[in-house]
């Protein structure tokens, strides 16, 4: 029974594999990492730029939506205006109208009208052919109608008497009294071989009075 107890003193023991562990001096026998290193790099950046796009687009709609917000904020506030505007508008056009009535009002008080200088200035202004018949004043305020003749009856004392109205218009010291100066009569006059001609001085409004 001993006898089957024993080994044989013949018999070797199998010899124990010890597990394998990398020697990192021997780099013939280290794995290749490369592959792996170069992926992750790719990785990393492959995720980076989609970050940064991402970030990007963000940054782009937030941008977009606050500027959309602004001019909202905007609109609503020139429509709030807008009615306030127009008002000002309105009254600054009123008062360029008043001060207007009130600078032609102070001229003539300033310098009223006076018939005596009228009639020297009108002489002053008729041209050589214009003769000042009648002059029919009613007072100031009102109307003063001219009456006179040119002479000759061809085109150009036609010409002659609207060059004549054109002047008395565009005299400054006649503007100063008078809204209007109209030609509302032009006849011919065969007999004295003369166009007779009919002028209507309308006064401003805030006329002064006569002197």
């Amino acid at each position: 029974m001993l006898s089957l107890l024993k080994k044989s003193g013949g018999e070797k023991a199998a010899p124990r594999t010890l597990p394998w562990r990398p020697d990192f001096r021997d780099f013939e026998q280290l794995p290749d990492v490369k592959t792996v290193r170069a992926a992750l790099y790719t990785n990393i950046a492959v995720a980076s730029l989609t970050a940064l796009v991402v970030l990007f687009v963000a940054h782009r709609e937030w941008s977009i939506l606050s500027l959309r917000g602004t001019l909202s904020d905007v609109e609503a506030q020139i429509e709030s205006t807008q009615a306030g505007s127009e008002r000002a508008r309105a009254m600054f056009t009123e008062f360029q109208a008043e001060e207007r009535r009130f600078n032609e009002a102070n001229a003539l008080v300033s310098d009223p009208f006076r018939l005596a200088d009228f009639l020297i200035h009108l002489g002053t202004l008729n041209p050589p052919g214009v003769n000042v018949s009648r002059v029919d004043f009613r007072g100031a305020g009102q109307s003063l109608t001219i009456l006179g003749a040119i002479r000759g009856l061809d085109a150009a004392a036609s010409d002659a008497a609207s060059q004549y109205v054109r002047q008395l218009q565009n005299d400054p010291r006649l503007k100063t009294y008078f809204e209007s100066i109209s030609l509302t009569n032009l006849g011919r006059n065969v007999e004295e071989g003369s166009l007779n001609l009919e002028l209507v001085f309308t006064f401003k409004k805030a006329g002064g009075p006569a002197r």
